[in-house]
């Protein structure tokens, strides 16, 4: 007897009609200071609101968006919208970072300079707090592009960060001539860390060298407060993860700082 082939999460149709439609929203995950519990920023994160199928994840929809290359304005969307709502929380007084992932495609978009220029300066966004997230694949793809590509994004006041990022003193070598602001550790690499003495080495050396060259580490990923207290204890400056709060959509964002501010006793 066959297996049921699986239901695709969207048509190529459904996704090219959802930008028009508004189907695609943001969340944001808080990024938290984890020596001085402090509210450090957030990372903007797509979901689809599927007329059918509810609200899905990126990793149903990305490749498609991809290979497609839809990605490109949808991935305009998704900066303007991020810097919108972080210029309206500033407005309020709130100063952090907001991180946005940027595609490989969208990456090499001949436009895309333009696309952050303009998102910027429609929004008033402060550039400095605006990071710019890659994945390590996408910048070392060709190395020569890449450097021309964020010489010219630079000159913007942004910043960059390197998503998934596994440790390792080769990668922060192939890294080093982009001018890499931050790097995040991969989540899963984060998971292994209660059982592998190899993975807590690994993270010791990793901020060592990132201390040297001015790097921040992010941690992604932080589930119990075990890991938090074993990155804490190898001085990785920031956490992300659901034990500290799962994403949210921009106005529950706004509860979440005024709350914060309350009962961690931090200013924002």
């Amino acid at each position: 007897m066959g297996t049921e082939p699986k239901e695709p999460s969207g048509s190529r149709d459904d996704l090219a009609a959802a930008l028009e439609a508004q189907q695609f929203f943001l969340v944001y995950q808080p990024t938290i200071d984890l020596e001085t519990n402090g509210f450090a920023g957030v990372e903007a994160l797509i979901r689809w609101r599927h007329p059918s199928r509810g609200v899905l994840s990126p990793e149903d929809f990305i490749d498609e968006l991809e290979e497609s290359g839809d990605i490109v304005p949808v991935g305009r969307w998704a900066l303007e919208t991020a810097c919108a709502h972080g210029a309206a929380w500033h407005d309020k007084g709130y100063r952090f970072n907001v991180s946005v992932n940027v595609s490989p495609r969208q990456f090499s978009f001949t436009g895309f300079h333009d696309d952050v220029a303009n998102a910027l300066s429609e929004s008033r966004f402060d550039a400095t707090l605006l990071v710019l997230e890659f994945a390590q694949g996408t910048l070392t793809a060709d190395h020569d592009a890449t450097r021309g590509r964020l010489a010219r994004l630079r000159e913007l006041g942004v910043r960059f960060a390197v998503d998934d990022f596994e440790p390792g003193e080769s990668a922060l070598d192939e890294l080093e001539e982009f001018s890499i602001d931050i790097v995040k550790l991969d989540r899963e690499f984060i998971a292994t860390l209660a059982t592998s003495s190899d993975a807590a080495s690994l993270v010791h050396s990793l901020v060592q060298l990132s201390e040297s060259r001015h790097l921040q580490v992010i941690a992604a990923g932080i589930e119990d407060s075990d890991q938090r207290a074993r990155l804490q204890n190898e001085r990785v400056q920031v956490g992300q993860g659901y034990l500290f709060s799962k994403p949210h959509e921009a106005e529950d964002i706004d509860r979440y700082l005024e709350d914060f501010a309350i009962f961690s006793g931090k200013p924002l």
